[in-house]
């Protein structure tokens, strides 16, 4: 019973963060291109093509897009309904992580390792982010939970499931959720057959093969594979069959197996790794390094070698890619949250384990971080007034206070005290910035307005009096909402025959209208509405719209 309560208060909690305020932030960056295709995936019934705009658009996988339209079907679209994959995902990773840790070390590891990675900023931010980001991660870890365990010899059920969930996931974000799942699960079945070797001599190494590789090498697991890779080819060509295009194939190809060898985009350092895990581990990024330091007390066996062999392979899997970005490494944080569960479990509950001085110091500086956030919100509140809300007066304090409190409870030893303090007040910030801090990131973005603005302007007027220059913006597209695509130009010869027809508008960015008016004559073009600035360095990234055939 204490499990399922622990549980079910985890993913309370889960729900409460990753479900509040889906639809007080607008989309950003390529938020707006999971919004749009499936929209016109809805108004087209064409759910095998997918287009930003009406031009094919085939960057990811169509799972990631259909995963949206159940949720829309009522309501349409909107900043919630394409943001829901993403946040049920990002609950059901909470669940999975309990389970494997309650699998591996018990009750009080699960539930911690939890409630750290829902606490966590970066897991947060990307469970409440449309994209196929979290999609991914909850595909790794749900295959990692599946044949988690030391069954010698697992159900073919059991087999199954993984093979489909990998061939399913495969349609997400590409085959990397798979990849990474299954080099793992060869590097845990190294492992644990060469420690069968040192134990037991190399004369018992064919049944130590048999027994650790029998995802694969048994007739069950054969068997499994094959039906997994005839859901994956099925899923591959299908959208071929019914569209008689193979840029659904090329794209898988291109985006997963070209890029992880010869990558195009995201060229990063092989070290980037090593700068943006500690950023993506925040606030516990401290309690992370103590728990890497205090992994050689916990007791030897299957268990610690499964997360730690997890942990690297993951790393490397990621890190061997010559196309890193941030966000890719993303399903390593549920690994570090189980590690530093599992280190605080022992901390906290296990008398070997609870004299640890670097814990100590890890935790008191974690407890301290809600000070700097109260302090951060008083000084807001009576300095910056873009940024000012009345919470801040009230939370800012309270922060403060409980955080000296937690601080103060962690120097006296007092560890279970304020421990659970700080998780409590992390949990508090978290779900203000998700929801009070939304409406007040909201204050200078000037998108939404503006196609608001532009929409109630053109809305008499013809599609094919509208174009679009040089623009890949979809978020606009999103919020504009117009019900067949307008045109696009991106010939600068074209413009300017499209800018000499009288009653056109032309949409482009601001950075473009000079060279437009200069090259096309500004007798022939007449600004009619402009972006409001941001804020931003460079005030020229926002938008025009111009009419066409008038004097400026």
């Amino acid at each position: 019973m204490a499990d399922y309560t622990g549980l079910a208060i985890l993913l309370a909690a889960a729900s409460t963060l990753f479900l509040s305020g889906l639809s007080l932030r607008s989309l950003w960056g390529s938020e707006g291109r999971w919004a749009v295709v499936a929209r016109e995936m809805m108004q087209t019934g064409n759910y095998f093509l997918p287009t930003i705009n009406g031009q094919v658009y085939f960057d990811k996988p169509l799972l990631s897009y259909w995963a949206i339209i159940p949720f829309s079907w009522f309501t349409g679209v909107t900043e919630t309904s394409a943001r829901l994959p993403g946040a049920l995902a990002g609950i059901a990773v909470a669940g999975v992580i309990f389970a494997v840790g309650r699998r591996l070390f018990g009750r009080e590891t699960g539930f911690l390792g939890g409630v750290i990675l829902l606490t966590t900023v970066m897991f947060g931010f990307w469970s409440r982010t449309a994209s196929a980001e979290l999609l991914n991660v909850l595909a790794i870890w749900l295959m990692l939970w599946i044949l988690a365990g030391d069954d010698p010899k697992p159900s073919f059920r059991r087999y199954l499931v993984f093979y489909l969930v990998a061939a399913l996931s495969s349609f997400c974000k590409g085959p990397v959720a798979p990849a990474v799942a299954l080099v793992t699960t060869v590097a845990l079945s190294s492992m644990e057959t060469i420690v069968d070797i040192r134990h037991s001599g190399t004369h018992r190494i064919r049944q130590s093969l048999a027994r650790h590789f029998n995802w694969i090498a048994s007739l069950r697991g054969s068997l499994a594979a094959l039906c997994g890779l005839a859901a994956f080819i099925l899923l591959l060509f299908l959208p071929v069959i019914v569209t008689g295009s193979r840029d659904a194939v090329e794209l898988m190809w291109r985006e997963n197996v070209t890029r992880f060898f010869k990558p195009f985009d995201h060229v990063e350092p092989f070290y980037s790794y090593f700068k943006h895990i500690p950023i993506f581990l925040l606030p516990w990024s401290f309690v992370a390094i103590a728990s890497l330091i205090t992994i050689r007390k916990w007791e030897a066996g299957w268990s610690r070698r499964w997360l730690v062999c997890v942990t690297i392979a993951i790393f490397i899997f990621f890190t061997i890619s010559g196309s890193r970005r941030s966000y890719y490494i993303l399903p390593i944080v549920p690994a570090f949250a189980l590690i530093m569960g599992r280190s605080l479990a022992g901390f906290l509950y296990r008398t070997g384990e609870t004299d640890s001085p670097v814990m100590k110091a890890a935790l008191l500086v974690t407890g301290c971080l809600p000070v700097l956030a109260g302090v951060a919100m008083i000084i807001t509140y009576l300095k910056f007034g873009q940024y000012r809300h009345i919470s801040e007066i009230a939370l800012g304090p309270v922060s403060l206070i409980a955080g000296v409190f937690a601080s103060m409870f962690i120097f006296k030893r007092k560890f279970i005290q304020g421990t659970a303090i700080t998780v409590i007040l992390f949990f508090c910030l978290l779900l203000w910035g998700y929801t009070v801090g939304s409406v007040i990131g909201e204050r200078p973005r000037m998108l939404k307005p503006f196609a608001a603005e532009l929409k109630s302007y053109v809305k008499d007027i013809d599609n094919s009096k509208m174009a679009l220059y040089k623009m890949g913006n979809s978020s606009l597209i999103f919020y504009l909402g117009m019900s067949k695509p307008v045109k696009t130009i991106d010939d600068e010869i074209r413009v300017c025959t499209y800018v000499r027809k009288p009653g056109n508008y032309l949409l482009t960015e601001e950075a473009l209208a000079d060279e437009i008016v200069t090259r096309c004559g500004h007798e022939n073009m007449a600004r009619v509405l402009t972006q409001a600035s941001e804020g931003r360095k460079h005030d020229r990234e926002g938008l025009v719209l111009f009419r066409t055939g008038g004097g400026s």
